[in-house]
């Protein structure tokens, strides 16, 4: 039980209770302390009012109303034995000295039956967790009626040398030592037994019958007396010892020792009041309450703030050094991480490349000869093992084209058999887009909301921080409902194969043309020319023989003899002899050169609408949005009123404040009286 004593002009008494942990011990994440019953005026109404609140603390799982008027006794349940929560008193009258004490429960060494064994330990720490504390007074009570040795309460104050120096025992209901058994008792308080630095004092208090028949505070004094006086061996003590026996001497020495502690501590406790008083001073004038003369051009002024900021912010700034957190985008750069999504999505473009070989299925391919052939054919096609598009054969693409025949002349073959190569590939683009979009939308969506939390989070109670997100984001959903049209008509006009890009897509289809047709050729083991053109490529030449190298350089000069120039070693592909399988290689070579073409323009498009049409998009309008506000002078003061954790921060503040002002002048006040 905590107690607060204070002086004041009329008597009264508020209880409180303080709770902290909850009924299995564990902190709660925040102290509670809430009033229990009304203030009390009368001093007969305390000792049961106190007893209520202790079955409260006892039953936390009750609400503590229902103890008010005693109704949690006929609820059913087990109460709990002890608790580290508290019940706090505070007392105010005319003769109530300026006091604060603990009243802690007595260490225990064992529990009853059915009771619990982690009470010992609960009451031990609770006790040492109070008295440990380096400028309190600990008053030791021992019962006369039980061997000193049993009380762990002796035990554990006389084993630390620190907390004997500040501790003051008391010996009480002596009246109930056994016969013959004073002189132990006798022996501790003249310090011949467990001496401590304050001594030991004897006092005897009424006992239960006395309380029940209402003894007075004077009449128990006088018992006391009496029984002191008579009664051996307590009469019967020298006068020095005789000044450790009553409750008023005990009362007399206590007064000492607070006023040594007191006189101790004052020099600190007056510094700590000037230096907190100080810093309480300077945040109080951080947060002198704003004063608006016109709120209207206030809030304009922050919505235009806003809208330039994110302005910049779209047309691109440069991101930090050293990002405390890489996932924010104010501090990445936020055209930084949307060109990252970009790449992510046309490197999965480029993933659905389709993925021909230039041999057929049937063919048993040793697996060095068939790393070769990959090899030299990613040396024009890095799309080459990408993704998961399935692999296709010159034999299976051979297939595919008789089987797609109908009415053409001998040795064409429909153009569909190339169209549906390609939507093949072109049909995975649209949720390809998609998905780049969403994260996109994502990363925007998030990097306004933070601009907008860190220009309007002090302005969140008055909704103006909601407001500004609500049209934002409307402005964002907008922009994304177009861009998304945009999207799947690019997406649409991808699935009919279409390009005036001529001179990337017959360069890129030729030399696709001579790379299968080398590959298809070292399949089939006829492989002279292709190691001549593989010997004279230094880039590819992997230790040939030299005389290939010279054969072709000998044809290349007797071309030139003839008049035939600018012939290159990779046009001999040409002279390559043609098989049954040469119109596959053909369509391979048209579709993979289509699929280079599209690609590129799709990767390109998709992200350039993204960025023109949603990205820059949101920031075209939103300063006209922003002003669809409601920006009359009554709504802009309630848009800019300060958060309630501010207002009630600085009336706490300023009620500190006025205590530590008090309790200023009443340290000069003392200091001026002593002549310090």
């Amino acid at each position: 039980m905590e107690c607060r004593l204070q002086y004041a002009d009329t008597w009264s008494c508020k209880i409180f209770l303080r709770f902290h942990v909850d009924a299995t011990g564990t902190p709660l994440p925040h102290m509670r302390e809430i009033p229990f019953g009304p203030t009390l005026f009368n001093t007969e109404d305390v000792e049961r009012m106190l007893r209520r609140a202790q079955r409260a603390i006892l039953r936390p799982d009750l609400d503590p109303s229902s103890f008010l008027d005693d109704s949690d006794l006929h609820v059913f349940g087990i109460p709990l034995t002890f608790s580290g929560n508290c019940v706090c008193v505070r007392v105010e009258g005319p003769n109530v000295p300026d006091l604060y004490f603990y009243d802690l429960p007595g260490i225990i060494a064992n529990v009853g039956d059915g009771g619990n064994e982690a009470d010992i330990r609960l009451v031990e720490e609770l006790a040492k967790s109070y008295i440990t504390k380096p400028n309190c007074i600990v008053l030791l009570v021992i019962s006369c009626e039980t061997d000193f040795e049993n009380q762990g309460a002796g035990r554990l104050v006389l084993k630390d040398p620190a907390l004997r120096q500040r501790t003051v025992g008391v010996l009480t209901k002596v009246d109930r030592i056994e016969f013959g058994a004073s002189s132990k008792w006798v022996r501790i308080l003249r310090g011949e037994e467990n001496p401590l630095l304050h001594g030991w004092y004897c006092v005897k208090q009424p006992d239960l019958v006395q309380m029940q028949e209402g003894v007075s505070w004077e009449e128990a004094r006088a018992a006391e007396a009496e029984f002191f006086t008579t009664v051996s061996p307590w009469a019967d003590l020298e006068r020095s010892h005789r000044a450790r026996i009553g409750s008023g001497k005990l009362a007399d020495r206590l007064g000492v020792i607070l006023s040594d502690l007191v006189s101790e501590e004052l020099p600190g406790i007056r510094k700590t009041v000037s230096t907190e008083l100080n810093e309480i001073s300077t945040k109080l004038r951080s947060m002198v309450p704003p004063k608006f003369n016109d709120p209207r051009k206030v809030v304009i002024t922050l919505l235009r703030d806003f809208n330039k900021t994110l302005s910049k912010h779209i047309e691109g700034l440069p991101p930090s050094v050293s990002p405390k957190d890489p996932t924010d985008t104010t501090l990445t750069g936020l055209i930084h991480s949307l060109n990252q999504a970009f790449e992510r999505f046309r490197e999965k473009v480029h993933e659905t490349a389709p993925q021909f070989r230039p041999w057929s299925s049937a063919q048993t391919v040793e697996q060095t000869l068939e790393k070769e052939m990959l090899d030299s054919a990613k040396q024009d096609d890095d799309a080459v093992g990408l993704g998961n598009t399935n692999n296709l054969h010159v034999d299976q693409v051979m297939d595919l084209a008789k089987r797609s025949r109908t009415r053409e002349l001998p040795g064409n073959y429909p153009f569909s058999v190339k169209e549906n190569l390609i939507v093949e590939s072109v049909r995975q683009w649209g949720a390809l887009a998609m998905e780049c979009f969403e994260e996109v939308q994502e990363i925007v969506s998030r990097h306004v909301d933070r601009l907008i939390e860190d220009h309007f989070r002090k302005f969140a109670p008055g909704g103006l921080k909601e407001e500004v997100r609500a049209i934002t984001q409307q402005q964002i959903r907008e922009c994304a409902a177009a861009t998304m049209e945009k999207i799947e008509g690019l997406c649409r006009s991808e699935h009919c194969p279409y390009t005036q890009n001529e001179h990337y897509f017959f360069a890129y289809r030729s030399k696709m043309l001579q790379r299968y047709k080398l590959i298809h050729q070292q399949s089939l083991s006829k492989s002279h020319l292709v190691t001549a053109m593989r010997a004279h490529n230094p880039s590819e030449s992997r230790g040939m023989d030299e005389n290939q190298w010279n054969y072709l350089n000998q044809a290349i000069t007797a071309l030139q003899n003839f008049g035939v120039s600018g012939v290159k070693a990779e046009d001999f592909a040409k002279l390559l002899p043609e098989d049954d399988l040469s119109p596959a290689l053909e369509i391979m070579a048209e579709v993979r050169a289509y699929f280079q073409v599209a690609y590129k323009r799709f990767g390109d498009n998709v992200p350039k609408q993204v960025d023109a049409d949603f990205v820059r998009g949101i920031d075209t309008g939103l300063d006209v949005a922003l002003m669809t506000m409601d920006l009359s002078r009554d709504k802009c003061l309630e848009y800019l009123q300060e958060p309630l954790a501010i207002i009630t921060e600085r009336r706490e503040l300023s009620g500190k404040k006025e205590r530590l002002e008090a309790a200023q002048q009443k340290l000069s006040r003392f200091y001026d009286e002593q002549g310090l």
